[in-house]
């Protein structure tokens, strides 16, 4: 139940005045006997209303200051500035002579006629020459080339905790050595939890799912080594990132082969490739410009030793992102407001609308002194303009020569205006819901299930369960169990996990988020399922016309409704620790052979033990979740009707 909110503005003029007239013969001891408003006095009376009504007016109004304040106070953001839109670009230049050449971070380049939306590259990139026409080679178990462009996923490190590799090849050409890294995008097909690495989203410390080792050889030849240094964006192949690969000194374009290789595949399912791009870099809608020298110092020159001085920044009114600001060489550091700034603090505040630099005023934030030479490094851009598709037409936006051009590899997305205080207000109304204390068995699941940068799809509480004291409860020790998000598009196809495990790199996060949110007295441990292998025997009536078909309806039947993750009777997995029917898996076998076949009887056998005949439910323990393992079917007479009655 929420609060109404308080309403300090309910007293009106009419009100005042009706209490005024009534005390006006007690105040004056009956001396004041015309109280009509052609009175001089009433006349000053209803002033002094009006203005008191006036002040009961503002004490609703809440000022802005106030409302950033209390947003910091609660540990919540202030109202966001805007947020730059992000993309992946492919980068090609037409070379002039041998060496390769290299665009360094923050290279501009626009896709609009105009240049108004400029995005710029986030890291430097070498543009290698490509093959035309030439697609890069992926080889797994067998050869995948043809997958990707048809969008098909590709597994990768299939091992099922054991050792597994991929290779690629690029489609370099010449034998130019490396004056950069190799920047790669691998484009995976992973939960929305598990943003790429170049969205705002993106979280960027989360433990890799599997140790990776990347290595380059030349093809043909046993010539191979490791790469110097690994920039891997997609965090071990937990989402799309874009990877980029620090050749050693004696690399060459010759040495087009990549060996990702590891000791042990450990990944919740095997990371599905989509797409695989050379000569790939993040780039953000935003652009860096210096401020300094004249026009700055006539600023400064003519301040004065008062409060509320600013800088106003070229070309920065309604696009100012952010700035770091230096005067006299001393540096100062920007806040969301001056309300915890001291006399002595360097501090300063970005005016976004005017695009200028705000300081303080002697008390909340120093007084910067006048004549001081400054220097302002700032950026512009940002908001929903930067958004788009995927384009062809990338062209530079500066100094660079018309020989280099991009193309988006995927959409530019994640730009947002920015944020009024009322809407951040409206934020932090709705924050106050969400969960962030872990207390009962339901905050536990919650926070497991929204723990950054990991899909988890189901977790399950289990209180007092402790791994060193397994046959006794202890009190206060809660035990998470977590069913990781895997793909269950086909679970016949390549890549489909049946029981799902947590990576260790999961099993890391989440206990880090439950250690932060979980009570002094509390010990959390968090560990995968429990599975438990189940065997189930139909008898089917009469003779099947088609009897693979039935088989394979059923199978796929069975296999989907006892599914951890899409199994159960509401399609959001089976719950932990629930009975296996014989009667509900009938019901659901019958539903899904309709008039195939008739369903006569089910029979269900647990952990490798034969489907026997006895009809009665089989028990489960409480964080145990079935794995269905073979299904046998059994043709029996069909029984007419009232066969068997005396």
């Amino acid at each position: 139940m929420t609060l109404p909110a308080p309403k300090l503005d309910d007293l009106t003029w009419a009100d005042m005045m009706a209490a005024i007239r009534r005390r006006i013969p007690a105040e004056s001891d009956g001396t004041w006997t015309l109280h009509a408003p052609v009175d001089p006095g009433v006349t000053l009376l209803e002033l002094f209303a009006y203005l008191l009504e006036q002040r009961l007016y503002w004490l609703d109004q809440v000022p802005d200051a106030l409302v950033v304040a209390i947003l910091r106070l609660l540990g919540l953001e202030p109202p966001r500035p805007a947020r730059p839109a992000a993309t992946v670009l492919h980068v090609t230049a037409r070379r002039t002579g041998t060496a390769v050449p290299v665009l360094p971070a923050g290279t501009a380049l626009t896709r609009d006629p105009a240049g108004r939306i400029v995005f710029t590259l986030d890291d430097d990139l070498a543009v290698f020459p490509l093959a035309e026409g030439t697609p890069v080679t992926v080889w797994t178990d067998r050869d995948r080339t043809a997958d990707l462009p048809a969008r098909r996923g590709v597994p990768l490190l299939a091992g099922h905790g054991g050792p597994a590799s991929a290779r690629f090849t690029l489609p370099l050409t010449g034998a130019h050595p490396a004056p950069g890294p190799i920047g790669l995008l691998f484009e995976l097909d992973a939960p929305a939890a598990s943003a790429p690495s170049w969205l705002p989203g993106a979280v960027a410390d989360v433990p890799p799912p599997a140790e990776l080792t990347w290595s380059w050889f030349r093809p043909g030849t046993d010539v191979h080594g490791p790469f110097a240094k690994v920039e891997d964006g997609t965090g071990g192949l937990r989402r799309s990132g874009v990877v980029r690969l620090h050749p050693p000194a004696d690399w060459t374009t010759r040495d087009t082969g990549i060996l990702l290789s590891t000791p042990a595949a450990t990944h919740a399912a095997p990371p599905r490739l989509l797409g695989l791009a050379v000569n790939a870099a993040a780039a953000h809608h935003r652009q860096w410009h210096t401020a300094s020298g004249e026009h700055l110092q006539e600023q400064t020159d003519a301040w004065l030793k008062l409060p509320g001085q600013h800088l106003l920044l070229p070309e920065a009114a309604e696009r100012l992102l952010e700035a770091r600001v230096s005067l006299a060489d001393e540096e100062w550091r920007p806040v969301p407001d001056f309300t915890f700034g001291g006399p002595a603090d360097r501090i300063f505040v970005l005016d976004r609308t005017e695009g200028a630099v705000v300081f303080g005023d002697g008390l909340t934030g120093r007084i910067p002194r006048p004549g001081r030479e400054a220097s302002v490094t700032y950026a512009t851009g940002g908001g929903r303009a930067g958004n788009g598709g995927m384009t062809a037409n990338w062209v530079p936006a500066g100094d660079l020569p018309a020989a280099v051009t991009a193309a988006s590899l995927v959409r530019a997305e994640g730009g947002a205006d920015p944020e009024t205080v009322t809407e951040a207000r409206r934020r932090a109304a709705a924050s106050l819901g969400e969960v962030t204390r872990a207390v009962t068995a339901d905050d536990f699941v919650t926070l497991a299930r929204t723990t950054p940068g990991v899909a988890v799809a189901r977790a399950y509480a289990s209180l007092g369960e402790h791994p060193g004291h397994p046959c006794t409860p202890v009190p206060g020790a809660v035990t998470v169990h977590l069913v990781p998000a895997v793909p269950r598009d086909d679970t016949t196809g390549e890549g489909f996990v049946a029981a799902p495990l947590p990576d260790p790199g999961m099993l890391c996060a989440v206990a880090a988020h439950l250690e932060r949110a979980r009570l002094l007295t509390t010990e959390v441990f968090v560990r995968a399922p429990r599975y438990r292998d189940v065997a189930v025997r139909a008898d089917l009536s009469g003779d099947p016309a088609d009897r693979a078909r039935v088989s394979a309806v059923l199978t796929e039947a069975l296999r989907r409704h006892l599914d951890p993750l899409v199994g159960g009777e509401e399609g959001d997995g089976w719950p932990f620790g629930q009975p296996l029917h014989p009667s509900v898996l009938l019901r659901a076998a019958q539903r899904a052979l309709g008039d195939l076949a008739v369903v006569t009887a089910v029979a269900i056998g647990l952990d490798g033990a034969e489907p026997g005949e006895d009809c009665r439910e089989v028990p489960l323990g409480p964080v145990d979740l079935p794995v269905l393992r073979a299904v046998r079917t059994r043709i029996v007479p069909a029984v007419e009707p009232g066969e068997g009655l005396a």
